[in-house]
């Protein structure tokens, strides 16, 4: 079985827990997890709890952290998150996925957007696929250029801070795509229900790939 280090590989697969943001989770019922000291010291009590730091998940999460967003909630309400996010301190170094080139980069500096945010493009199995990396450090971006091309767990960015990354708390979020329709330096992380099987085609369950061996 792999396993992609995609944040700072001091921490092994073991250093990993799920985390639960969904609105099933019913201390999101009396808790804002958008408040950035609350979820924080959720965060830190589930370190606690399991002894172990990243947090991750996310994937197809129908998340309660958009609820007072209108971001998400204009027309139809986007809550179900579409990428895998790990958790770990801003400065944390981020690593490429696979070897790949800079397909886009930008800076989506809006509240609740991703902040500085990366896209590689990666050949694989003569298949294309795209990487996203959201929530970066502004000061990484200086390092980008279209067509550059960074190799496997090369270091390609750091986590950003909230007043950076969008107004989170410092995580990344990783997304894999097949196709990237005419999207550059972004592409939708967060879908409405009505939109998921569309999206379901071309954004893939990262975790098999992170976790496991996946098949393309």
């Amino acid at each position: 079985m792999t396993f992609k280090h995609l944040i700072d590989p001091k921490y092994s697969s073991e250093d990993y827990f799920p985390i639960n943001l969904s609105v099933a989770n019913s201390f999101w019922d009396e808790n804002d997890v958008s408040d950035i000291p609350v979820f924080e010291k959720y965060l830190q009590e589930q370190r606690a709890l399991t002894g172990k730091y990243v947090a991750h998940g996310g994937y197809l999460e129908q998340r309660a952290l958009y609820r007072k967003s209108a971001r998400f909630q204009s027309g139809n309400v986007r809550d179900v998150h579409m990428g895998i996010d790990l958790w770990a301190p801003a400065g944390t170094s981020i690593h490429a996925f696979m070897d790949g080139v800079v397909h886009s980069y930008a800076h989506n500096d809006d509240a609740g957007n991703y902040g500085p945010t990366l896209i590689l493009e990666h050949d694989l199995n003569t298949k294309k696929l795209y990487t996203l990396y959201g929530h970066l450090s502004i000061s990484d971006m200086e390092k980008w250029s279209v067509g550059f091309r960074f190799r496997e767990s090369e270091i390609i960015a750091s986590l950003g801070k909230p007043e950076e990354n969008g107004g989170y708390s410092p995580h990344l979020h990783f997304q894999i795509m097949t196709d990237m329709k005419t999207y550059k330096g972004d592409f939708p992380g967060v879908a409405a229900t009505e939109e998921l099987e569309d999206y379901k085609k071309i954004i893939l369950d990262p975790n098999p790939f992170i976790f496991g061996d996946a098949v393309i």
